[in-house]
């Protein structure tokens, strides 16, 4: 059997989310086209074929992404799927080999995706980089340990309202939180489509929070029976995050009260008189892939000076495989090949997965996963990498 990979076109597109629904197991209806036809990128979808038939594919999408100390290009990767007919062959690594290549010979440094098996992509050399906490509690186990006084005012608005709204308190909320992504106007017209894309409820209510005449915060939810979802809730302020997770947790005729893709930090717990009574599910988000390994280190800032020789193991990207010596003075990082020992060798996965600062080195060194050569070189590198806080990575692609 041989298989060609080849660059999508427009005129693949819909055979090219049908291939990637039955990957899934799923279907494809008119509004998920119509949605996604905002977001494709052609050239940056590849096709797997076997003859005249399409068996796999995967796509990426450009985007800017909060690391620390700025912003990131990102190739945010989706759609990888090889159908049922042809699986254990060897297609989806060839695709994500080709994808990897064609995204750092467009200067990408970074490639993240979220898995739907977490079992395949540190195959690829993509290290799990952030969690996210899926949260549902009572409405009567829900009171706050301080009493809650709002200095503002929410309002109901209408999705005219929100579309104009939204981004700009999104926007300012995000700013320098590490794992989230920009939003351009495709992406937002696909956000405010997607709830009722893969046959979901496309209606739910809107709410801003307002303070001196500035919107700080909005909430979007849905209500089926006595549940209330959360879809989004960002806020800019203490005031705003306060004010808008009452109207959830006080709404009338509600039992229970859920939000999925909220950061693994995330502050209700220790708001509430109960956090016991807070159910959390934790589970991964994001995996990061460092596609060109001294560009990232380099465009990263760093929470304390000090220098570290790192010996990178990356076979399946064999440009990575070196020892580097990356080093930060002032803030300002660099990262160059080096022919010192090496401090710290660890694979490129592992490198990936202490990027956003979601996980540290001493955690892998238990693991076994990452080797310490030079004595107290694990502890530098957790200062080093250390945020303030866990990234959050909301948007899914």
């Amino acid at each position: 059997m041989s298989i060609e990979l080849k660059t999508s076109t427009w005129d693949d597109f819909p055979l090219v989310k049908i291939i990637n629904a039955r990957g899934e197991n799923g279907y494809r209806t008119q509004a998920d086209f119509d949605a996604h036809q905002l977001v494709f990128t052609p050239e940056r979808s590849i096709m797997a074929f076997d003859g005249k038939h399409m068996v796999g594919n995967a796509l990426s999408y450009e985007m800017d992404m909060y690391i620390p100390g700025g912003l990131s290009k990102i190739a945010a990767v989706a759609s990888v799927s090889v159908q049922a007919t042809h699986r254990r062959k060897g297609i989806n690594r060839a695709i994500m080999k080709y994808q990897l290549e064609d995204i750092y010979s467009r200067g990408e440094p970074l490639a993240v995706l979220q898995a739907s098996e977490s079992i395949i992509y540190g195959r690829y050399g993509y290290g799990l980089a952030s969690f996210e906490s899926n949260l549902e509690i009572e409405k009567t186990r829900s009171a706050y340990a301080v009493e809650h006084a709002s200095m503002g005012q929410t309002y109901f608005v209408e999705e005219s309202e929100a579309r104009e709204i939204f981004p700009q308190i999104y926007s300012k909320a995000i700013e320098n939180r590490n794992g989230m992504v920009t939003r351009q106007e495709n992406w937002w017209e696909f956000r405010f489509r997607e709830p009722g894309l893969k046959g979901g409820d496309p209606k739910s209510w809107f709410v801003k929070y307002q303070e001196n005449g500035q919107d700080d915060g909005y909430l979007r939810y849905t209500i089926n029976g006595t549940e209330l979802n959360v879809i989004e809730l960002i806020a800019s302020s203490h005031q705003a995050y306060s004010s808008l997770w009452r109207i959830c947790l006080d709404m009338d005729l509600v039992d229970v009260i859920k939000a999925e893709h909220r950061p693994a930090d995330d502050e209700l717990k220790w708001m509430l008189a109960d956090p016991r009574r807070l159910v959390e599910r934790s589970s991964d988000r994001y995996w990061v892939r460092l596609v060109d390994v001294r560009t990232a280190l380099s465009q990263r800032s760093y929470s304390s000076d000090g220098s570290l020789i790192l010996k990178i193991q990356d076979d399946f990207l064999p440009w990575n495989k070196q020892v580097v010596e990356l080093s930060s003075e002032s803030g300002k990082s660099l990262c160059s090949i080096s022919n010192k020992t090496p401090d710290i060798i660890l694979t490129a996965g592992d490198l990936g997965a202490v990027y956003l600062g979601g996980i540290n080195f001493s955690t892998l060194l238990s693991a076994n996963r990452i080797e310490e050569v030079t004595e107290g070189s694990v502890a530098q590198a957790n200062l080093m990498f250390s945020t303030s806080r866990k990234p959050w990575g909301f948007d899914g692609w």
